[in-house]
């Protein structure tokens, strides 16, 4: 049970929704431990139902081109995962948690035209111990043991 005075609660609220109308099998997410994200790949005929998605959770987004005009944290954190390329976007969702954090989303397209890959992180949290089992327990993946 989690604490319902807990400011990343909507956060973590608006992933289970994300999860939930998610296009693909809830068995299809893993976790990528170089970005600390849960992930999850799919093909590009479900763009509409994966953009529709992730909308709540992330209404924020940011092209290469757009990037400029995104948040400082936003700029910073798709710093921090190598940066923007043309056809990638960042998905930026910003609750009401001090001081500002949230989810953010990296739209990766594959190479072959035909798959897509989003991850999905947390930004700015105040307790990283904490914060990121629990993002791995909403998309059901294991701990690291």
């Amino acid at each position: 049970m989690h604490d319902l005075h807990d400011p990343w609660q909507a956060v973590f609220e608006s992933l289970i929704a994300l999860r939930d109308a998610w296009p693909g099998p809830v068995s299809g997410w893993g976790y990528d431990r170089r970005l600390k994200c849960v992930m999850a790949s799919f093909s590009t005929p479900a763009t509409g139902a994966a953009e529709a998605a992730i909308a709540h959770a992330m209404p924020g987004v940011f092209g290469a081109e757009s990037l400029a005009d995104a948040p400082a944290s936003a700029r910073a954190t798709a710093e921090t995962c190598g940066g923007l390329r043309a056809s990638q976007r960042l998905y930026w969702g910003a609750a009401p948690v001090a001081p500002g954090g949230g989810a953010f989303g990296l739209w990766w397209p594959w190479a072959d035209g035909a798959t897509v890959s989003l991850r999905i992180g947390l930004h700015d949290m105040d307790v990283p111990k904490e914060r990121l089992p629990r993002l791995r327990d909403v998309f059901g993946i294991p701990q690291a043991g």
